[in-house]
């Protein structure tokens, strides 16, 4: 079985003050994590940088989904048209339907 692993940056701050937040899909986890640097990181922590992450495990990933349905496309009009359009712009495979 492949062990595949996908990895993107969501948010980079360059400088003095140094934060990176990266998604990354494995297998069995689902994980957010951040990376800070700089003075503010030294003064606190004693150290050059500090790390934290949150990991969702595979068996969690429904609800996980049905939680950012909530976060996200509560009280939206467009929900359907707005998920098509993510799926599609991200290469997510989906299919479409209707009835009248």
């Amino acid at each position: 079985m492949s062990k595949e692993r996908k990895s993107v940056e969501l948010f980079r701050q360059d400088g003095k003050e140094f934060r990176s937040v990266c998604a990354t899909l494995e297998e069995e986890k689902f994980t957010i994590d951040t990376q800070d640097m700089g003075p503010t990181v030294e003064e606190f922590w004693g150290d050059s940088d500090y790390e934290f992450w949150t990991i969702v495990p595979k068996e969690s990933w429904g609800q996980l989904l049905m939680a950012l349905s909530i976060e996200f496309f509560a009280n939206d009009p467009r929900a359907t048209d707005r998920l098509r359009d993510i799926c599609a712009t991200h290469g997510v495979p989906y299919e479409r339907g209707n009835w009248a």
